[in-house]
């Protein structure tokens, strides 16, 4: 669900600043799930060995989750406070700390599948028969109903549900059309907007800022999804695919560093560092040495059955 990496442990060489390795921690702490902390090291950029071989071998982690020291399979619950202290002989220590945000239930869903193309009972050159091949586009409209008295960071992600035959799945989703969402655009300035630096992203964060409190419906638009199915029996239970939609909630210092990720790999604030410009833009961190990234997310999830609609489509074919 998540498709960004908790990383960023390095230092730009500048002769002004102490350059000594500190403590590096990075953690997506999930309710529900064991908390797994990565206990590195900065290094400069010119020392080879050190970007090798990173680790931190004497390094004591403890865990506390509302102020209280907790075992390494404690699983967080929405709403802990959970606080990461790592203590090393060699590099000091580093404390960072995060919330566990509530889940935002998915509010009503809406969906519209368009049929594009379709082709039933053909041979194919392994002789087995092509019992259905169906090209669509899925529209839906998903409800987020935002909880009031605080703000609130989410990000959106999807995966397919069904069987596999024939070493395939039976559903392949196609192209998520990220332009058909304004909001997923909030974090992009006026600048980066005229200098064309918001195309051909697929950065799915977004915030409450603009519905605080409220229900927001997002527009999700998936081209070119394609259900295929190749056997020499037919067997009905290949129709019982479908979309899983996630919302999940995640804390102000995952959102904040997604959007210096983005601004870093594809905003114009680091197209003019890359050619010197601008000065290099420091990382996000809420560790206390300034190196890592300590974040929390929960997850509402919704699935969409696409049973009847394939069953419908072919019958009708």
């Amino acid at each position: 669900m998540s498709v960004f990496l908790l990383t960023g442990c390095y230092e730009d060489f500048n002769p002004e600043i102490d350059t000594k390795p500190v403590l590096c921690l990075n953690s997506l702490i999930t309710a529900g799930e064991p908390i797994e902390v990565e206990v590195t090291h900065t290094w400069m950029f010119n020392d080879e060995k050190s970007k090798m071989n990173h680790d931190v071998k004497d390094a004591v982690v403890t865990i506390f989750a509302n102020e209280r020291i907790v075992d390494s399979d404690y699983l967080p619950k929405e709403g802990d406070k959970i606080r990461i202290v790592a203590e090393s002989p060699t590099y000091g220590m580093a404390i960072a700390e995060v919330v566990v945000p509530y889940a935002t239930p998915i509010g009503k869903v809406k969906v519209f599948p368009v049929v594009t193309d379709i082709w039933k009972g053909d041979k194919d050159l392994f002789h087995y028969e092509m019992l259905a091949d169906v090209t669509f586009n899925l529209n839906i409209e998903m409800d987020v109903n935002d909880p009031e008295g605080t703000d609130n960071y989410y990000h959106f992600g999807y995966n397919w549900s069904g069987r596999a035959t024939d070493g395939s799945p039976t559903l392949s989703i196609g192209q998520f059309e990220y332009n058909s969402e304004p909001i997923f655009k909030e974090h992009i300035g006026v600048f980066e907007t005229v200098m064309g630096n918001d195309e051909d992203t697929n950065f799915v964060f977004f915030s409450d800022r603009q519905f605080s409190g409220r229900t927001y419906t997002l527009h999700l638009n998936f081209s070119n999804n394609v259900f295929r199915v190749k056997s020499q029996e037919y067997d009905e239970s290949w129709l019982e695919c479908g979309v899983n939609l996630y919302l999940t909630t995640v804390s102000k210092s995952y959102y904040s560093w997604a959007v210096y990720k983005w601004n870093v790999d594809e905003g114009i604030t680091g197209d003019l560092s890359d050619i010197g410009l601008a000065e290099s833009k420091w990382g996000y961190s809420n560790v206390t040495t300034g190196a890592g990234v300590v974040a929390a997310q929960s997850s509402a999830k919704y699935t969409i059955e696409l049973k009847e609609f394939l069953k419908t489509t072919l019958n009708n074919k």
